[in-house]
């Protein structure tokens, strides 16, 4: 597959590829809603503050207000525009036996990672049918931060989890995430997974929160 650096090797399979949803994207990590609600307080602020003065209504007040409105629509369109150029750009692949995620804008960049280096995932659900799917991988083999972004879980600068962002149908691909790496264990293990691996588990888990 195109998202991958090299053919997939003899005997491995493409088991699910998708791309981020661009309103997740725009929602989850430019967050478009806190800058609008940014900008309403400041707009708010703004008219009172005007038409509180002396000889003032609020006539004036919206009026001084209204040169904000303009930076306003400029910053929602370029985080709107970075959200669609980050989702058209990235690529998310799980095959038997490794992920894979390619990004970038300018140039894209592929970061692979063997199963044997992951630890567990966790999903996390946003609304009815967006999921993140985040990694704990291997601490000595953990990724760059910066490399990765915005595919990868916030808040967590010093040890980055590589991550499926916004991807529709989230639930879904957590269950072949988890069928996958389960498929992967040594044959010795119960293939069971209900709970948190601990560090240095045999088998990774996924788990899911609300």
């Amino acid at each position: 597959p195109g998202a991958l650096p090299a053919a997939l090797p003899e005997g491995e399979q493409l088991l699910w590829q998708g791309r981020p949803s661009a309103r997740g994207l725009a929602r989850q990590n430019f967050h478009v809603f806190g800058v609008a609600l940014y900008f309403l307080a400041l707009l708010i602020w703004r008219t009172v503050s005007v038409a509180a003065e002396p000889g003032n209504g609020l006539g004036e007040g919206l009026s001084a207000a209204s040169v904000l409105v303009m930076p306003f629509l400029a910053a929602e369109a370029v985080l709107l525009l970075l959200a669609w150029g980050y989702a058209r750009s990235t690529i998310y692949t799980l095959t038997s036996a490794r992920l894979a995620i390619r990004s970038g804008l300018a140039v894209p960049v592929t970061t692979t990672i063997a199963f044997e280096l992951v630890e567990g995932a966790a999903l996390k659900r946003h609304g009815k049918d967006l999921g993140d799917l985040c990694f704990t991988v291997r601490e000595s083999e953990r990724p760059s931060w910066a490399m990765l972004w915005p595919s990868v879980r916030p808040w967590r600068w010093r040890h980055p989890e590589p991550s499926f962002r916004c991807v529709p149908h989230g639930e879904a691909v957590a269950l072949k995430v988890k069928a996958a790496l389960e498929k992967s264990a040594p044959a010795t293990t119960p293939s069971a997974v209900t709970t948190v691996a601990s560090s240095g588990s045999a088998v990774p888990t996924v788990t899911v929160s609300p």
